[in-house]
């Protein structure tokens, strides 16, 4: 089927689900009658909007009434601290042009937030006995958290450079830079060996970390203007871990990946099609939400070439 077709067949029942499980707010939380968070709630408004349909304002102003004083969001109602989710409520605020403002105030805040290293003792462990190390990476790179003020990890990393990537125009430059540079090294130097991402690390007590192909394509989309070994290792794993695996967020994210990086995606966006007719995604709204943007016709997670 052409991509086209695709559009034409599939992505029209898939927006109608992702609208079907709204909540009553303006919302969407992590399936039907759930409460609204923002991972859902942003994802659904660039769905939306990626695919023409009304009720963006409702999902913007849900977003807009949750961010928090000092620019960030917390990912629900229930517990109200800051997370990793404002990079994506900013994105989606920035992206569709619903409120600017708000994407760049939190912008701001994303760029002062990194992920802590090794607490003193075991920073001075790793210095002096390196090759005796419970896991294997850099401690002086730092990337972003999933909560203020904790180690650094892949997702909440990657998520954070797409965000500032997909928005040069509204965070400070310079800062935004220099973070988006010590981003991308951290993300690199925990890739895995055979190519690709673990959620945080490529080795633990002696043992080499399997790579996952949702986290290798979030990775992927983050570094979509780099090239490199790591990143051709990591395209090279994407495709080998997609030939045994084919989970709706799998393959929506890697239709997203291979968009990004230029590539033909248009297997992964068949296959796609073929698992929400078989399984309608369980009515995850994360997994709807992304597969419509991985057949729209719009970009984005696309961030432009001289950011």
């Amino acid at each position: 089927m052409s991509a086209v077709g695709l559009r034409t067949s599939v992505l029209a029942p898939i927006v109608d689900a992702l609208v079907a499980a709204r909540s009553a707010d303006g919302g969407w939380g992590a399936g039907a009658g759930r409460p609204s968070n923002t991972e859902a709630t942003a994802l659904g408004l660039l769905a939306l909007h990626a695919a023409g349909r009304d009720g963006t304002s409702d999902a913007a102003a849900w977003l807009v009434s949750r961010q928090r004083e000092d620019g960030s969001w917390a990912f629900g109602d229930v517990v109200p601290d800051a997370s990793w989710s404002g990079s994506l409520a900013a994105l989606a605020l920035g992206r569709t042009g619903a409120d600017e403002a708000a994407a760049a105030r939190g912008l701001h805040w994303l760029v002062g937030q990194e992920g802590t290293g090794f607490p003193f003792l075991i920073w001075l462990r790793y210095k002096l006995f390196p090759d005796e190390q419970a896991v294997e990476l850099d401690p002086s790179l730092t990337g972003w958290p999933w909560t203020p003020d904790t180690f650094s990890w892949v997702e909440p990393t990657s998520y954070a450079l797409l965000a500032l990537k997909c928005l040069p125009g509204l965070a400070p430059r310079r800062a935004a830079r220099a973070r988006i540079q010590e981003g991308e090294r951290m993300i690199l130097d925990r890739a895995c060996r055979g190519g690709g991402w673990n959620y945080g690390n490529s080795r633990v007590l002696d043992e080499e970390l399997e790579p996952y192909p949702d986290t290798t394509a979030i990775a992927l989309l983050a570094l979509q203007d780099r090239s490199g070994e790591g990143v051709r290792a990591g395209m090279a794993a994407l495709r080998r871990m997609l030939g045994e695996v084919d989970s709706g967020l799998a393959l929506a994210l890697a239709t997203l990946c291979f968009r990004a990086h230029d590539l033909d995606a248009s297997p992964f966006a068949q296959r796609l099609g073929a698992r929400f007719e078989a399984t309608g995604f369980l009515g995850e709204t994360r997994v709807l939400a992304l597969a419509a943007l991985a057949l729209a016709d719009t970009a984005p997670f696309t961030s432009p070439r001289d950011a």
